[in-house]
């Protein structure tokens, strides 16, 4: 699905919002997907296989899969596939297959929201240790594109490189590799250091002891330092 890219880019130069209008987004699903082919069907000058309404609809994607609504209308979409980079360490990279806008609607702050969503979504956790690493954002802008390329430039991502004849059925064929760079990976806490840290604080309970003997007011002192007790 290496051609269902971002070739119409070209609409999103947002960097304004208007304050009075309503921005929101939805996981595309089953319910919505019909929705999804219309737009993209305006959209944007490719067609779209089955399997790719098939993949963006997968729940491990409902989250980088996006309608963007304007006022409750549906008014574009961003939809990215995740691709693994190394199983045992469960890092993957998020890629942009396709995002556009409505032309009436451009020029709103949608894209960026959009992109902004994206990132947070991708943010990696320290809580869960079963979430995928995403380690980056990327995709292709035709060479063409300069305003896809500002838009994209500004929400944070780089240009990588340069990928000549990326695209097969029109013209400049080359492409702009673009990424983003997610921040890394938190380092999981030791197994046993949260024990070890509790046994740690338990060993110091002699002061408490005295101090509960001693009055209420150096009782309440220990009892602030119980609180980092985890």
């Amino acid at each position: 699905m290496a051609d269902t890219t971002t070739t119409a880019q070209d609409a999103e130069t947002n960097v304004t919002s208007k304050k009075s209008s309503r921005q929101s987004l939805a996981s595309v699903d089953r319910n919505n997907v019909g929705t999804l082919r219309k737009l993209l069907s305006v959209i944007l000058p490719v067609v779209y296989t089955e399997r790719f309404y098939a993949e963006v609809i997968l729940p491990e994607v409902a989250d980088y899969c996006q309608l963007i609504y304007y006022n409750d209308i549906p008014v574009g979409a961003v939809c990215c596939r995740l691709e693994q980079v190394d199983a045992a360490s469960k890092e993957s990279k998020l890629y942009i297959m396709t995002m556009g806008v409505l032309a009436p609607y451009r020029s709103q702050g949608l894209g960026t929201a959009a992109i902004k969503h994206l990132i947070n979504a991708a943010l990696p956790s320290s809580t869960s240790s079963n979430k995928t690493y995403i380690k980056s954002l990327y995709l292709h802008v035709q060479v063409s594109n300069d305003s896809a390329k500002r838009f994209y430039e500004r929400s944070g991502f780089k240009e990588t490189s340069v990928v000549n004849d990326y695209y097969k059925k029109i013209e400049p064929k080359a492409a702009w590799l673009m990424e983003y760079e997610m921040p890394p990976r938190p380092t999981p806490p030791a197994e046993g250091a949260e024990d070890a840290t509790a046994a740690a604080a338990g060993s110091k309970p002699g002061k408490g002891a005295d101090a509960k003997q001693g009055g209420g007011a150096k009782n309440q002192g220990h009892g602030k330092g119980g609180k980092k007790r985890r």
